[in-house]
């Protein structure tokens, strides 16, 4: 766990590096992480990438497409509920920066317009009721697809769901218990 912090960070300190080196700039010109995202980086970043994408295959990609799961309450749940994320080592606040970190700083434009931020009481909440012992997979692409005619759901979450839909949304209904 050590040594992947220390190539994660070994890795975030020579993009800043080149990032100086190619703009010309001090590093004082590069604007400090927020507490979510150092976080992120610290808690996520190593399977997800620094910037929301995973180099494998069966890591769900969080760049520009993450925020989909906010077009139904269910999705919105989900990223929350799953286990790495509602067991992650920090206070309801921090995990709510984190996740708003996530879902409207890495995600983009696949955010719905009326979507709002995570709470720390909501977040709280959420992670309570931690989704374990459950087929992720299938919960996942079921709820991808109820989001797909809301907004669209896109195709790099799709692609990343190795589970069936369920045909009834059996899974989706028991994210809400």
């Amino acid at each position: 766990m050590r040594a992947g912090l220390i190539i994660l960070w070994t890795s975030i300190g020579v993009l800043t590096v080149e990032a100086v080196a190619q703009n010309g700039a001090s590093d004082e010109s590069a604007a400090p992480l927020t507490p979510g995202q150092s976080h992120y980086l610290e808690s996520c970043g190593g399977c997800h990438g620094i910037q929301g994408s995973s180099w494998k295959r069966d890591i769900p990609e969080l760049r520009g497409a993450v925020g989909q799961f906010l077009c139904t309450a269910a999705g919105r749940e989900y990223i929350v509920r799953l286990p790495n994320v509602a067991f992650a080592n920090m206070d309801d606040r921090m995990l709510a920066e984190v996740m708003n970190f996530v879902v409207f700083g890495l995600g983009g434009s696949s955010v719905p317009a009326a979507a709002k931020q995570y709470s720390p009481g909501e977040v709280g909440a959420l992670r309570r009721r931690p989704l374990k012992n459950r087929q992720l997979a299938a919960m996942r692409a079921t709820i991808l697809a109820e989001a797909s005619p809301r907004c669209g759901a896109g195709k790099a979450l799709m692609a990343t769901s190795s589970g069936q839909l369920d045909s009834d949304s059996e899974a989706a209904q028991r994210i809400t218990k």
